[in-house]
């Protein structure tokens, strides 16, 4: 055979040839691992080891002793070896990788904290009463003894000091600044209550000939934002006013009924709070709503006001009251000038001064003077300086915890149980949430799911305490954070999206609780609300702007109280938002580390009807607070993937008689052949998933100074997908606020919605599998117009 002129050259080495061996049979991971170590005996042992990237964390086989669910780090040696961290995992069982794959912290928590040499001084506490007295401000005897003996009130505070005697004097618009807890609201009362009193008395408290009375005319109108706030103002008027029975206050509020207002405003009135959208309602619609005898008009929380929108409401207000001709005399012939203000008074009241306060301030007043509480703010003041840093009260204890998103639902549990671990030491703590799903979602997954039993007598003291219908959705008693030190622990919620009478019966019921209680709540009582025994506040989630963190934690710490209040915030570039808070004392950073071990050092009581639980303990398992935060993020998940409406026959204590459907599907879940429809979805899932999308939502109005804090890029929804007790994030975050209408079957709406559609359209953005149902339209296109005329967070979260 001729050469054709290729060459083959292999080289085959001095050692012998061996043939490449193939695995066959058993698990492919048994065959990957015999063919690698095939190969290594074949090459031998490598003299460098593979590199790996440092950034990336150290993966974790499993162990040889046959438990699937057990995971141990790699052991490293040398001298770069790390020492295990305190978390390390020996649980038997893994709900989730809560400990792993969590940003580094910045914050260097190891800096020993400085410790005051005294303890600081309250700084919106009643001045001395040697000092002091209310008397000694120019108020009449009547009022200084009511205000001591009935209010146990014998000292005013600095803005009180500084206030009424201007008030009382003098006839000029006022400014009224200070911080949060510090008694504005009784520092403009009560100028209002002694001048409006002296038409009736004489200086030596000798009744006049002349008395006015309810019909005498409306002499003072107070604008509030929210409608709580309305109700803690008429609450604080009508104490001040049992000196002086003759004279009425009432409010006009949203949510309230116009017709029996309109039948209280026919009736008289004295002094008249309302919210701003209503008191112009009824300046337009109520024709015996007479202004002309005002002499004062008082705006509470003027920036609040301004930020929910009501600055036209606020410009009709002001504009209706100067128009109208003020009258020297009333219909009973009593004459007003020389002892009530000759011209119209307005007095604004705000905790920070910003832009929309200032342009508040050119609405309504004119030549007005800025009272502080203290003289050297004035004095600053008049120089020229409009610019006043107002901080938290000097006596409230400020401290952030850095917490993984993973990590935020375990690590508020584990605080709330850590605050009422002993009896005595908190008796209400205020929990703030930026949007109204996340606070049903946390109130329903917090409270206790045991009815209450009634006794089968009414006793003298269940008499007493009689369930008030309008609290049964919003007050329970809570699961998860009780101790044996306090075995009760009420949980309340509140938010803009409830009806009037429940929000008031709400508030009620948490101010007037005996036992310990906490109260999850929006933005809606950062403002003006003074609740007596509040001693923690926790921003679960930050506020959407600095001076609403201030008006948040001021709900502690009020009037010269201690408080405390932290602060959630995740690990990386929320850490900085600390630097642009305002507080007289350092705020002292945590890690959850710490809250961890102190709220999970003993059991958690969960709910007592869940039907999924934790693995009990025992001293086999010897369960530490890594494993309680794991076993308790299980239970967690566990409650909201159960299926509801499917009822074990195990599970069932005391079944009714002739229960045929114990242990089967619903009529409503079955098809004709008996088979469920669909799998029906836990309502408490379809709340977690929701309240998951609003906060996502809310994450991003935060304002734009403060934005490379709150960046919205930066945020894990996955991690922050656990933080809802949810295995995954849902989808629809980006999709809006939509209007969803379930139609009935075969009815026009339905038809409508399958044709007007097309491709799709018209069907409901159901991505996450959680029902059935369509959307219309044309609501939909219209809410979404009126959202963006809006531009509202108030209106969108609900916050307002």
């Amino acid at each position: 055979m001729a050469d054709d002129g290729m060459l083959l050259n292999f080289e085959l080495g001095d050692g012998p040839l061996t043939s490449q061996v193939k695995f066959k049979g058993g698990r492919w991971r048994d065959r990957v691992k015999a063919q690698r170590s095939a190969k290594q005996q074949h090459n031998g042992p490598s003299s460098t080891p593979p590199t790996r990237d440092p950034t990336r964390p150290a993966k974790r086989p499993r162990t040889d002793d046959g438990d699937s669910h057990r995971y141990t780090k790699i052991p490293r040696t040398g001298d770069e070896a790390p020492k295990a961290p305190s978390h390390a995992m020996k649980t038997g069982q893994i709900s989730s990788s809560l400990f792993t794959s969590n940003p580094t912290a910045v914050t260097d928590f190891d800096q020993p904290t400085v410790e005051e040499a005294e303890p600081a001084k309250p700084s919106n506490a009643p001045l001395s009463e040697e000092a002091e007295n209310f008397q000694a401000l120019g108020l009449s005897r009547r009022v200084a003894q009511h205000l001591a003996t009935k209010l146990e009130m014998k000292a005013p505070t600095a803005i009180q000091k500084n206030t009424v005697p201007q008030l009382i004097k003098e006839d000029s618009d006022a400014f009224l600044q200070a911080e949060t807890g510090s008694g504005k609201t009784l520092a403009y009362l009560l100028p209002i209550v002694h001048r409006i009193m002296a038409l009736s008395l004489n200086e030596d408290g000798t009744p006049k000939d002349t008395k006015v009375h309810r019909n005498s005319g409306l002499f003072a109108i107070i604008l509030a934002p929210t409608r709580e706030l309305c109700k803690q103002i008429a609450v604080v008027l009508e104490k001040v006013l049992r000196c002086a029975p003759w004279l009425v206050c009432t409010t006009v509020i949203g949510g309230e009924s116009k017709k029996s207002e309109k039948a209280r405003i026919r009736k008289g009135v004295n002094i008249l709070i309302a919210t701003p959208g209503r008191l112009a309602d009824h300046l337009d619609n109520t024709k015996v709503l007479n202004v002309g005898t005002v002499r004062w008009l008082v705006l509470d929380e003027g920036d609040r006001m301004m930020e929910m929108g009501f600055e036209d409401d606020i410009r009709t207000i002001v504009g209706k009251i100067r128009a109208d001709k003020l009258l020297k005399e009333n219909p009973d012939g009593v004459v007003l000038d020389g002892v009530l203000p000759s011209r119209r008074v307005t007095v604004l009241c705000s905790a920070t001064m910003k832009m929309n306060v200032q342009k508040l301030g050119e609405i309504s007043l004119e030549d007005a003077i800025h009272i502080t509480a203290s003289k050297s703010e004035m004095d600053k003041d008049a120089e020229g300086s409009t610019e006043a840093a107002f901080a938290a009260p000097s006596q409230l204890k400020q401290a952030c915890i850095v917490v993984p998103a993973k990590l935020r639902l375990v690590t508020l549990i584990a605080l709330l149980k850590s605050t009422f671990a002993r009896k005595g030491s908190v008796m209400k703590a205020i929990i703030f949430i930026s949007c109204a799903d996340s606070v049903d979602f946390h109130y329903e997954l917090l409270k206790d799911t045991k009815t209450p039993e009634r006794p089968e007598k009414p006793t003298e003291e269940s008499t007493k305490q009689q369930r008030n219908p309008h609290t049964d959705t919003t007050v329970a008693p809570a699961a998860y954070v009780t101790s044996p030190a306090n075995p009760t622990v009420i949980l309340h919620k509140l938010h803009g999206s409830l009806a009037q009478p429940v929000r008031s019966a709400t508030l009620n019921a948490f101010s007037t609780c005996k036992d310990p209680a906490v109260l999850i709540t929006t933005d809606i009582s950062s403002r003006g609300l003074d609740v007596p025994a509040v001693d923690l506040v926790i921003e679960y989630d930050p506020a959407f702007a600095v001076p609403d963190h201030v008006h948040r934690i001021g709900r502690t710490a009020r009037a010269g109280r201690p408080g405390k209040a932290v602060l959630f915030l995740l690990p990386g570039c929320e850490e900085g938002y600390t630097t642009i808070l305002p507080a007289a004392t350092p705020i002292a950073p945590q890690l959850y580390e710490s809250t961890l071990q102190k709220g999970l050092a003993s059991t958690v009581n969960l709910p007592t009807t869940t039907t999924s639980t934790a693995a009990p303990e025992t001293t086999e398992t010897k369960q530490t607070w890594t494993s309680r935060a794991e076993a308790l993020q299980l239970h967690l998940e566990q409650r909201l993937l159960a299926t509801p409406g499917f009822v074990p026959e195990d599970m069932e204590e005391a079944p009714k008689p002739k229960d045929k459907n114990k242990g089967k599907w619903s009529k409503q879940q079955q098809q004709s052949k008996g088979k469920p429809k669909t799998e029906p979805v836990n309502p408490l899932l379809n709340a977690g998933r929701q309240a998951f999308r609003s906060h996502i939502r809310a994450y991003a109005t935060h304002v734009r100074e403060e934005r490379v804090y709150f960046d919205i890029t930066q945020l894990h929804l996955g991690h922050m997908a656990k933080a809802f007790a949810l295995r995954e994030p849902p989808g629809g975050i980006g999709g809006g606020v939509a209007r969803r209408a379930h139609k009935p079957s075969g009815s026009a709406g339905e038809k409508k919605g399958k044709t007007s559609g097309g491709g799709g359209g018209g069907k409901r953005d159901d991505d996450d599998g959680d029902g059935v149902g369509q959307v219309d339209e044309e609501a939909a296109k219209r809410m979404r117009m009126k959202m963006k005329m809006m531009m509202n967070a108030a209106s969108e979260f609900n916050i307002g």
